[in-house]
């Protein structure tokens, strides 16, 4: 008899997620990992000496607050702490770009005022799109499978529901949509941006875009989108 139903090779935040998820509805899975810890972008690791920090855990943002329900992960003693800053990124001339709390502008004021006033627009462009996708995080996408049954009628749903959000953002933030998954972030923020503050919009803009593109794990009513 077989012991194990399910091997999910990696064991990073994706990876014990859905072998969470596997487990809870009641699938035997073994989880491999390569490295000697586990935990992939939220592991905690010392990058110079007397310094420990969560290696990406912000990168890819925060797990959604569906799954610390599911997974009761409070009860497992998970506290969530807020930095008082996103982000310090220093440049080899000195000057730097801090954001967060409001300092945002400010500091990208010191490097470009033409910058500080297209930020704020950018981030909104940003936001609004985000607002929609953040739809799809809990929901599986569409499998459209050949032939006609109630697998094919369910998925067809399934694509209309997916299109009707869609339909939700305006013909120019359609435009922004597509051009974040079909253009390279240099192009676009060259496009916005004097080049004195581009890489550090970059590095901001990739960090905000990334946590709500890449959601942590998926889940959806029928099964876990990780079991495909």
């Amino acid at each position: 008899m077989n012991e194990t139903d399910v091997v999910i090779i990696g064991a990073g935040h994706n990876g014990l997620t859905c072998a969470a998820y596997l487990a809870m509805a009641g699938l035997r899975v073994k989880v491999v990992e390569r490295r000697k810890a586990v935990g992939g972008a939220a592991v905690t690791e010392e990058f110079h000496p007397g310094f420990r920090n969560s290696v990406a855990a912000y990168t890819v943002s925060l797990l959604n607050p569906q799954i610390i329900a599911d997974l009761k992960l409070a009860e497992h003693g998970l506290r969530i702490v807020e930095r008082r800053a996103q982000n310090f990124l220093p440049a080899p001339d000195g000057s730097y770009l801090l954001t967060g709390e409001g300092r945002t502008r400010q500091s990208v004021a010191k490097l470009s005022a033409r910058d500080a006033a297209t930020i704020e627009t950018f981030s909104r462009e940003l936001e609004a799109i985000a607002d929609v996708l953040r739809q799809f995080v809990l929901r599986a996408p569409p499998n459209i499978v050949e032939g006609f049954g109630i697998g094919a009628i369910r998925e067809a749903f399934n694509a209309v529901g997916t299109a009707g959000i869609l339909r939700k953002l305006s013909l120019e933030q359609q435009r922004n949509l597509l051009d974040l998954f079909t253009r390279s972030a240099g192009e676009m923020l060259d496009e916005r941006f004097e080049r004195a503050t581009r890489s550090a919009a970059w590095a901001r803009s990739r960090k905000r875009w990334r946590a709500r593109r890449a959601p942590m794990a998926s889940r959806s009513k029928r099964k876990p989108a990780c079991a495909k």
